[in-house]
């Protein structure tokens, strides 16, 4: 099951995990975009391509999503629907919009994945892959529910890392940089420095290969790309306070 599939990181995991002969259960809010998908990785490689649409920034959809599968087993899910937005939280910002975005970013991911853990443990096997983000290991003023978020993704699957080990089950944080896909533009983020072409960003490709191959070698944690990696471990040495300046100065224009 792959969240937000009908687009960037999330097509280019459907497109990896039909090309190893799995069945798949694609998830996203674009009914006509998402049959597209299904129907072309179907034609291409022989597999079983379900489109389920479903808008998992409404309170009750992760679950109403995990029954219409009417019992069937999931053996990965890739938590990848998400988005962000800009502004000064509570000043700039509709709370309302903040809200939906922790049910997007936090609550549905959490739920999605306490409904398909238990059969996973039970089976022996299974796969949770995570969508956060680099912005997990810094604050960020002018994206501050996002940042957050994106840190609660990165610390909650590494507990479960723990938590799975000998089980069978595997569970991935991927923590990509800025991703050349339509992110940017759905969370008014296009013109901010963090989206400027620059050596940390990485194509939507690169990234699902990275962490598919995480998931499959057991990493808790997958940062993409040489220079993220780098700047990951900058970022780990920065007084929080330097670092969330940092973060501030990247959202500006």
């Amino acid at each position: 099951m792959i969240t937000g599939a009908s687009s960037g990181i999330g097509l280019e995991f459907a497109r990896l995990a039909a090309r190893d002969g799995n069945d798949l259960v694609l998830v996203a809010r674009s009914g006509p975009k998402l049959e597209e998908v299904a129907a072309e990785l179907e034609r291409r490689h022989g597999i079983v391509a379900r489109a389920v649409v479903a808008d998992l920034a409404v309170p009750g959809s992760a679950s109403s999503l995990f029954e219409s599968l009417g019992g069937a087993p999931v053996d990965v899910l890739v938590n990848n629907a998400g988005h962000g937005g800009l502004g000064r939280f509570a000043l700039e910002r509709e709370l309302a919009d903040d809200l939906a975005m922790i049910q997007l970013d936090v609550t549905s991911l959490v739920e999605l994945a306490g409904l398909v853990l238990p059969g996973m443990t039970q089976r022996g096997r299974g796969g949770i892959l995570n969508v956060a983000s680099m912005a997990a290991f810094v604050p960020g003023p002018l994206e501050a529910v996002y940042f957050a978020s994106k840190a609660f993704v990165k610390s909650f699957s590494e507990a479960l890392t723990e938590e799975c080990r000998g089980t069978g089950v595997r569970v991935t944080a991927l923590c990509p940089g800025p991703v050349n896909t339509g992110f940017a533009g759905a969370s008014g983020l296009v013109g901010t420095h963090r989206f400027r072409p620059n050596p940390i960003m990485v194509s939507a490709a690169d990234v699902a290969r990275a962490g598919w191959a995480g998931l499959r070698a057991g990493k808790a944690v997958v940062v993409p790309g040489a220079v993220g990696k780098i700047a990951v471990q900058a970022l780990r040495l920065t007084p929080r306070r330097l670092a969330a300046q940092f973060a501030k100065r990247s959202q500006s224009t």
